[in-house]
């Protein structure tokens, strides 16, 4: 099957979606007119039991001709509380939010996949699920959809993919990598608690704004000194704060920080290091100090066998010399990994970026992406469908 062709005719309708989604964005948990739209749009187009998954979440299912596998296809579809500055003509008209992630690109690709594979149901042995998922930028969104009962209960699919838009390559290029795929991500809050006094005597107090520098400090020699070098990981304090006045030291310092892994052993070692060495670091210094740890995200790992199949498509889709092979691991979390914990999964990259243009990064008030992607993206998750449900 000629996947572009296929692709190339339903573009045009995946290019409307996506101005409308675009200029209409909503914030994590409240996606209730997009999924509003993702419903209509997916009952119009004729595809199987469209159902919702919890508040925002929206399910639906491609039922082919003959038995065969469950294969499911997942788009994120919230916005981020940013400004647009990007000038194009359907530009949001919510303020201060924004589809700075690609999200609204994400869902009208995967709507694109769906009326694509309605028209070839004939040739589909199994079913193909689609899951569009609210909240990924909280990473609730994949959990809750996961406590519907979709992954395990109701067409319980036997391997998931998701692409993810990267204005890093060009349109045209689809961005790979076996293995981890995406770090883990998780947050703490620190607290050093000291001795109030004045500035003049700190003899006679506890300064847990010195103790917490010290703690900072020490945090950073876990990445050198516990982690293994081809081991990437992060440990970064995003905020501190402590003090009233300049001539009284405070009774406290709290602070905030975010760790990032590529392994899941990694992980479980810092959830363990990072109290210890604070804690120690700390009384060292007559001072206290505790730890809160919030479980994020976790290693987002591409299936072996998942992945061999997305490149075997994706030579078909843009040739082997448009395949990027990524040599590293992103850093940036992804609740994707939340499904791939539980069933084999691969996600890759499609990319957006404009030719020879110097293109804004993901997360950007200027981030736009180049329209001509999406035709590589339905033809991609297609593809992907066919291959497995054959």
């Amino acid at each position: 099957m000629d996947l572009l062709k296929l692709a190339s005719s339903v573009v045009g309708d995946v290019t409307a979606w996506r101005h409308h989604l675009h200029a209409h964005p909503e914030l994590s948990g409240q996606e209730v007119e997009t999924s509003a739209f993702v419903e209509r749009t997916l009952r119009e187009m004729g595809a199987d039991e469209v159902r919702r998954a919890g508040k925002t979440g929206v399910v639906a299912l491609v039922r082919g001709a003959r038995p065969g596998p469950v294969f499911a296809l997942r788009a994120d579809m919230d916005a981020l509380p940013v400004p647009e500055l990007a000038d194009v003509e359907f530009k949001s008209r919510n303020e201060n939010v924004m589809h700075a992630c690609g999200h609204d690109v994400h869902t009208a690709v995967l709507l694109g996949a769906a009326k694509a594979l309605c028209g070839v149901r004939g040739q589909i042995h199994g079913a193909v699920k689609f899951f569009f998922q609210p909240a990924e930028e909280t990473g609730r969104g994949a959990r809750e959809m996961i406590a519907a009962g979709e992954l395990d209960e109701k067409d319980p699919p036997a391997c998931i993919a998701a692409l993810h838009v990267f204005p890093g390559i060009p349109a045209g290029t689809l961005g790979v990598r076996r293995g981890a795929f995406n770090a883990s991500s998780d947050s703490f809050s620190l607290d050093v608690i000291g001795r109030q006094g004045h500035g003049a005597y700190p003899e006679l107090c506890i300064d847990p704004i010195a103790v917490g520098a010290q703690v900072i400090t020490a945090l950073q020699q876990l990445v050198s000194r516990e982690v293994a070098p081809q081991d990437s990981a992060v440990v970064t304090i995003g905020t501190i704060h402590g003090g009233v006045r300049s001539n009284i030291i405070a009774p406290d310092v709290k602070m905030t920080g975010t760790i990032r892994t590529v392994r899941s052993r990694v992980r479980e070692h810092l959830f363990e290091a990072i109290p210890r060495v604070a804690r120690l670091t700390a009384e060292a210094l007559r001072a206290c100090a505790g730890v809160e740890i919030r479980e994020g995200t976790p290693v987002l790992v591409n299936d072996d066998g998942m992945f061999d199949r997305l490149v075997s498509v994706a030579e078909r889709v843009v040739g082997k010399d448009r395949i990027v092979a990524f040599e590293n691991c992103s850093m940036g979390g992804e609740d994707f990994a939340f499904f791939t914990e539980r069933v084999p999964g691969v996600m890759f990259r499609l990319g957006v970026g404009f030719k020879d243009k110097d293109n804004a990064p993901l997360h950007s008030s200027c981030f736009k992406a180049d329209e001509s992607a999406f035709v590589c993206g339905v033809a991609a998750l297609t593809g992907l469908a066919l291959d497995v449900c054959r």
